[in-house]
């Protein structure tokens, strides 16, 4: 059983990765009104917004994933299957639980978001296009 103390830290984690997940969310939604209105200017603006979060999210999921190799053996297995997706055991992982269940839905909304953008924007060389899946 993993202790409260990192279980805390992980759910202070993974809420860090979800507040900075919503600020991507909002840019790439400011990004599809941009190019609703054609205004190639704010489309630029955004784009280059957007970076910033989105280095910063991955350099936060790259620390989440080395944190957990610090962690005892059956600690680890357990924090990556909780950050996975896999539901509380203990009633103790229900708030880490809860958190990553909001982040990965944030997430895939993000994504579908992120998909449009990209399609108006790259049409047939959009790289959803390019790396359909099959």
């Amino acid at each position: 059983m993993m202790e409260q103390s990192e279980l805390d830290e992980l759910w202070q984690r993974r809420k860090a990765q979800t507040i900075r997940l919503m600020e991507i969310a909002d840019l790439t939604r400011q990004l599809l009104q941009a190019l609703d209105r054609r205004d190639e200017m704010s489309v630029q603006i955004i784009l280059s917004m957007r970076e910033e979060p989105v280095r910063r999210l991955f350099e936060m999921d790259e620390s989440l994933k080395r944190h957990i190799l610090t962690l005892p053996r059956k600690s680890a297995i357990r924090a990556r299957d909780m950050l996975n997706g896999s539901p509380p055991e203990i009633e103790e992982e229900n708030r880490l639980c809860e958190q990553t269940a909001q982040y990965r839905k944030l997430l895939e909304s993000t994504i579908a978001l992120d998909r449009q953008a990209n399609i108006r924007l790259g049409g047939k060389r959009s790289f959803y296009n390019m790396f359909r899946e099959s």
